[in-house]
């Protein structure tokens, strides 16, 4: 693994409301300090028996001092599992801190995939991305992590001291690391190990370097693949100008995307209705079979997809127009090309000959995962299925429609919130600091307070579907089997002449009056 540049500049884009990343420190496999410089006598503590509590007390007692003299207080797994179920000791957090990729289930070197049950992440490296301590302690909060509940931190192996130190000037006062990390636990706690179901579908730099240079990383079947940069038009530039990852292709995502139309809602008076319906929707099926064989993709290419900050969200509805048409094997690079820069991987500017292929079938293999007005339609009085809105709070709430091209604010019948970020073109509630996807359990828990869960048929919506197709790729990731995208989303909602609406404010029935939103302070 690289090591990261000294600096990561970290700011709010005012266009998307999302930190993007410049450059950083060091990276989460090599913010590891010295290692073996713990204050520990953990090898004595797995060799004792613990029917003593004499033996017990004197170890904390040991702990205490050790504390008091500024160094690092450890304990051992059988300390925080308590009880008849050996569950996590509720009065305790357990805090994984190193890169996201290993907490969802990429294996370490040790072979040693996902985390330990009830873990929250957040990695070390995060410190040194030059967030306010303002916008740290939101990252804290969007975690629910207390500073004064006791905190136990875990790496691989032992946590280092500078990583242990790092949280402690942070302000956690009760603060512990766990005992030969996770490749400890795991000798003998395998069934305490938990992992995002589909977790290869988010693949880190590391293994995306690794594919590009030969080499055959976890997960990967070793056919063809093609990696894509899809850019926004106003990025068209970046693609040479700041360089790509090697061997990428680019594709704009006005072309893959959807349909562009007019941006000026006066505009769409002199248009016809029909031909309104077809802006922001999907390309025709024989132009998304054109684009993907003219990058060189067939039904069996495996695909990786990345962006930067701003397109990660246009990432997603590629990869959702890809899984629609029939591509196999689809990947996003988690954190983007944000990350990729901010570890100091290398970029090219030269632009990859691409040989045109033949997709190998019809266009669309998937169509049920597009989901169409008569569809939504029927799901607003289907008990059996949610209309599950990834939009800001205030377009949920009808207070705005948040587009230059919607003329009017609103949201579909018994819609639930699903979270989204700080306005339309910002996914704030499911992203991390560095542009990774955001805590997966937590997502699917503020999903569920609003009956968003894996056993309905889900229909995601958003304005025009780019939102709603990042939550469905993160649907899909659970594990969740009956999920689709509302293409049309609220845009085509208000073509359509008595389409249902909710009553403007939240419904009478909402589980929370103030969603658990963090939106960072510019």
């Amino acid at each position: 693994m690289k090591k990261k540049g000294i600096f990561l500049m970290a700011a709010i884009a005012a266009f998307s409301g999302v930190c993007m990343l410049a450059g950083c420190s060091q990276n989460a496999d090599n913010v590891k300090g010295t290692e073996g410089n713990l204050q520990t006598s953990s090898s004595s503590n797995e060799n004792r028996s613990d029917n003593s509590n004499a033996d017990r007390d004197s170890e904390d007692n040991k702990k205490d001092s050790a504390n008091a003299d500024g160094k690092v207080k450890v304990i051992r797994a059988d300390e925080i599992f308590t009880g008849d179920s050996g569950d996590l000791d509720k009065d305790i957090q357990l805090v994984d801190i190193r890169s996201s990729d290993k907490y969802i289930g990429w294996k370490n070197e040790q072979g040693i995939g996902g985390h330990i049950a009830g873990a929250v992440d957040f990695p070390a490296s995060w410190f040194s991305y030059g967030i306010s301590d303002e916008n740290m302690d939101m990252e804290f909060k969007r975690r629910h992590l207390d500073k004064e509940k006791k905190t136990v931190l875990y790496d691989d192996g032992e946590v280092s001291e500078d990583d242990y130190s790092l949280f402690e000037k942070a302000g956690f006062g009760q603060l512990y690391v766990l005992a030969g990390g996770i490749d400890k636990f795991a000798e003998k706690n395998k069934e305490k190990l938990e992992r995002l179901e589909g977790y290869q579908r988010y693949v880190s730099p590391q293994w995306v370097e690794d594919l590009v240079n030969g080499k055959t990383p976890e997960g990967y079947s070793g056919k063809k693949y093609r990696i894509v940069e899809i850019y926004l038009p106003s990025e068209k530039d970046d693609y040479t100008a700041t360089g790509h990852i090697k061997g990428a292709v680019a594709l704009n995502a006005d072309d893959i995307n959807h349909i562009p139309g007019p941006r000026d809602v006066r505009e769409y008076e002199s248009i016809p209705i029909q031909k309104q319906l077809t802006f922001w929707n999907l390309p025709q099926d024989q132009d998304i079979k054109r684009i993907l064989e003219g990058a060189g993709i067939d039904i069996d290419t495996t695909v990786i997809l990345y962006g930067s900050e701003k397109a990660t969200t246009a990432a997603n509805r590629a990869a959702f127009v890809m899984d629609y048409a029939g591509v196999k094997d689809i990947r996003l690079l988690n954190g983007g090309k944000p990350l990729w820069v901010a570890q100091n991987r290398e970029l090219e500017k030269e632009s990859p000959s691409v040989e045109k292929v033949d997709f190998g079938t019809e266009v669309p293999q998937n169509p049920e995962i597009r989901f169409d007005y008569e569809k939504e339609l029927k799901l607003i009085e289907d008990k059996g299925a949610v209309i599950a809105s990834v939009r800001s709070f205030d377009e949920y709430l009808s207070k705005k429609s948040g587009y230059t091209y919607i003329d009017r604010a609103g949201e579909i019948k018994n819609s639930r919130f699903a979270y989204a970020g700080s306005d339309p073109y910002a996914m704030e509630d499911y992203r991390n600091i560095d542009n990774t996807m955001f805590n997966y359990k937590l997502i699917e828990e503020r999903w569920k307070l609003w009956g968003i869960t894996g056993d309905k048929l889900v229909s995601f919506h958003c304005g025009t579907g780019w939102r709603a197709s990042e939550t469905y790729y993160i649907a899909k990731a659970l594990g969740w089997k009956d999920v689709g995208v509302y293409v049309g989303g609220w845009y085509e909602w208000t073509k359509k002449q008595d389409a249902p609406v909710m009553k403007p404010g939240l419904p009478e029935d909402a589980p929370e009056n103030t969603p658990q939103e963090y939106f960072y302070k510019k």
